[in-house]
């Protein structure tokens, strides 16, 4: 029979995957009464599509050569057909899952603009419960694929393998979601800012008509990337976060022979959490009442995330002090507690430095009356500071959680620290399923808003824009949570390379942090290696957003001259689908090389330095690419809110009131122009690079323990070659 923590972790998700079902058909079933918001729609929901389907089909090969190298590295290491075979499946299953919840959530999504704007017309509480519960799809899929996915590989593989193999086995599923989670990020960013530079620089600034004027060629690639960057993107990155903690908190407590309660203690945490989610998504129904609709709506939305925290720390509370001895309980439910605890603090820290009734924004917007380069510069300093708070958060938490395991976790010390700390990590990833609900409402409220201007429903437009300025807020703040998400993932993964490269090479413990010197010129070379790569894929991702655009730029020109849509009875209409056509092409051409390179790069350094200039790579790689994610997350979104403050409230400075097209909100433009690409396409990309750095590492560890074992004072290939020349 079996166990109760294994039994609702099947059972559960089976619900939350169901309750998305629900959702979804419910809100596909809605018929807007005006044909034009059908039509326009569709066009999206079809370009998004189209486009995933294509970014699939590049991806395919790769994955495809993968999954025959890891089942190759598996049997060369292990002599065992079943053990690379589980391998292989595992990753298979990990990119699959995925590339599934990505799809499933986006195919709602990219529907429910329309009814969103329609339902409008009963007012801002039926337009909310519309949106979000399209956004509740993409969430619980999530979260409900994620955790059945792991739950049903440790329930198989630890049936066949004995302890700790069956962990090595499974590990591979983290690099599976990572690696798609890294080429949609990639991709889907490229295409969101090129759409969305292309669109504006000739539609909104250039020609002068209206953001998400039908006129303007590039407004149907412009909402199509809205999708396919902040909701499969977001959605596939957060999905393989979640996989990558609950793969790395077992293959800790494999490795580190831990009780069969403890190991199996980080799947109990992500089903307990996700019945408080499939609670908590309830609160957002019924009217919207107060004065300010906007703000009342928001707290709606709030609650929601209030509610799925307090009854998760009930639940984990009463599952720990029932399975487990008092402070070992204690010990359990404080680091999960921090683990949540930090996910509201980082949304909060984030909102604090990116929306414009907080000082930050509200200073880069008067920046904005001297000059564009103060408007860079002022944004640029504040994204820097943004990331000292949420880095001291992540301290805390990693530093609390750590002490109370190693006092109070079996084995103590520090196997029950780091055990601590991947508790906490789970306690953060958990609340992926409403996180992500709330983080995918952004796009359909923002689709919503460009479909009621593009239709000339003008009478709902107050509701729609105030749902759309809520769901900019949370599209900010859940970067945010994605990026921590990513750093605490990473740390948990790069513990677990460690121990399973000692598991491999058979070293005592002591012995291996002994190698582990700072002053090794292997761990320096390694992390300054993880340093040029977090800098040339973020060069690669910027570089390849600017050219994008710039072949829009020439085809919407084009458009407007030869076809004359401009005019006030156009003859013609603008060609979509060529210009979404050109977005995908450069996307999908100019992923690969930074993409590839997060695979290849971690490998050439093992082989080529060994485990231990490996470490340092992963820790170079986490450290400069942790920081600067965050920073360039905050700074575009705190640049792009500068302008909306401008435009929604105005400055004043010496009795003169400046708004909307005037040279402070032309300074202001620049900044949110130059921030376009920094929250959406490579801050957001780095998340997924840092773990599959780390994915990739943990799933060739066998073959790079075995090299590192040929020559271990020289550190093999290298210096080997090196040494062999200097005779």
């Amino acid at each position: 029979m079996l166990p109760l923590e294994l039994l609702l972790a099947i059972i559960i998700p089976i619900i939350g995957l169901a309750l998305a079902g629900y959702n979804a058909a419910s809100v596909l079933g809605i018929k807007p009464g005006k044909k034009e918001l059908t039509e326009i729609n569709m066009l999206i929901a079809e370009g998004a599509k189209t486009f995933l389907m294509r970014e699939y089909k590049t991806i395919l090969p790769t994955g495809i050569v993968l999954t025959i190298l890891i089942w190759i590295a598996y049997y060369f290491i292990f002599h065992s057909g079943l053990m690379a075979g589980l391998a292989a499946l595992a990753f298979a299953l990990g990119a699959i899952g995925s590339a599934i919840a990505g799809y499933l959530g986006m195919y709602v999504t990219t529907r429910s603009a329309a009814k969103t704007a329609w339902m409008a017309k009963n007012g801002m509480g039926s337009a909310l419960s519309t949106s979000f519960k399209a956004g509740t799809v993409m969430g619980l899929s999530l979260a409900s694929i994620a955790l059945l996915i792991v739950t049903i590989l440790y329930m198989a593989y630890s049936l066949v393998l004995p302890t700790p193999l069956w962990a090595e086995a499974l590990a591979p599923v983290a690099f599976g979601a990572s690696l798609i989670s890294l080429f949609i990020r990639v991709a889907g960013g490229i295409y969101t800012k090129a759409a969305d530079w292309g669109a504006d620089i000739v539609g909104k600034v250039e020609a002068g008509i209206p953001e998400d004027d039908p006129r303007n060629p590039g407004v149907i690639a412009d909402n199509v990337g809205d999708n396919v960057g902040d909701c499969a993107g977001m959605a596939s990155d957060v999905y393989e976060s979640f996989v990558v903690v609950l793969a790395g908190a077992l293959l800790l407590a494999a490795v580190f022979r831990l009780t069969s309660a403890l190991v199996r203690l980080s799947i109990m945490v992500a089903t307990l959490t996700l019945i408080s989610t499939l609670i908590g998504v309830q609160v957002v129904r019924g009217e919207v009442k107060g004065k300010n609709l906007a703000a009342a709506a928001m707290g709606k939305l709030n609650m929601a995330l209030y509610t799925t925290i307090i009854i998760a720390a009930i639940l984990v509370a009463i599952y720990a002090f029932l399975a487990f001895p008092l402070m070992e309980a204690m010990a359990i439910f404080i680091s999960d507690l921090l683990g949540m605890i930090t996910a509201v603090v980082v949304l909060y820290v984030t909102e604090y430095f990116t929306h414009y009734t907080f000082p930050p924004v509200r200073n880069i917007a008067m920046q904005a009356t001297l000059s564009a380069s103060n408007v860079i510069v002022a944004g640029y300093s504040y994204g820097l500071l943004s990331a000292v708070p949420t880095i001291f958060m992540v301290i805390t938490a990693l530093g609390i959680s750590y002490v109370l395991g190693s006092m109070f976790i079996p084995p103590h010390g520090i196997e029950g620290g780091i055990f601590g700390t991947a508790i906490a990590s789970v306690g953060l990833l958990s609340l992926a399923g409403i996180v992500i609900s709330l983080d995918s409402y952004g796009p359909v409220s923002d689709n919503a808003g460009g479909l009621v201007e593009m239709t000339g429903m003008e009478d709902v437009r107050e509701i729609t824009d105030s749902l759309d300025a809520i769901g900019n807020t949370f599209k900010a703040t859940t970067k945010g949570y994605a990026i921590a998400s990513a750093g605490l993932a990473a740390l948990i993964l790069f513990i677990g390379f460690i121990y399973e490269v000692v598991e491999r090479m058979g070293i005592p413990l002591t012995q291996a942090f002994g190698e582990l010197m700072v002053i090794d010129p292997r761990i320096i070379i390694g992390a300054l290696v993880g340093v040029a790569l977090v800098y040339f894929f973020s060069s690669s991702t910027l570089a390849s957003v600017g050219k994008a655009a710039g072949e829009l730029v020439e085809e919407i020109r084009r458009q407007f001259r030869t076809k004359r849509i401009l005019e006030l009875w156009p003859q013609e209409k603008p060609d979509y689908n060529k210009a979404i056509d050109i977005v995908t092409s450069h996307a999908l051409k100019n992923f690969l090389v930074p993409g590839l390179s997060a695979v290849i790069v971690p490998i050439i350094v093992g082989l080529a330095l060994g485990w231990i200039g490996l470490v340092g790579m992963i820790f170079g790689v986490i450290i400069a690419g942790f920081p600067r994610a965050l920073l360039m997350a905050n700074a575009g979104g705190a640049w792009d809110n500068a302008k909306k403050y401008i435009e929604i409230e105005g400055i004043e400075v010496n009795g003169q009131k400046f708004g909307k097209k005037s040279e402070p909100h032309r300074n202001a433009v620049v900044g949110d122009v130059v921030g376009d690409p920094f929250k959406d396409t490579t801050g957001p990309s780095l998340n997924p690079l840092i773990k599959v750095v780390n994915t990739v590492s943990i799933v060739f560890a066998p073959v790079i323990a075995m090299i590192s074992l040929i020559n271990p004072a020289a550190g093999p290939l290298i210096m080997h070659l090196i040494s062999i020349l200097m005779i």
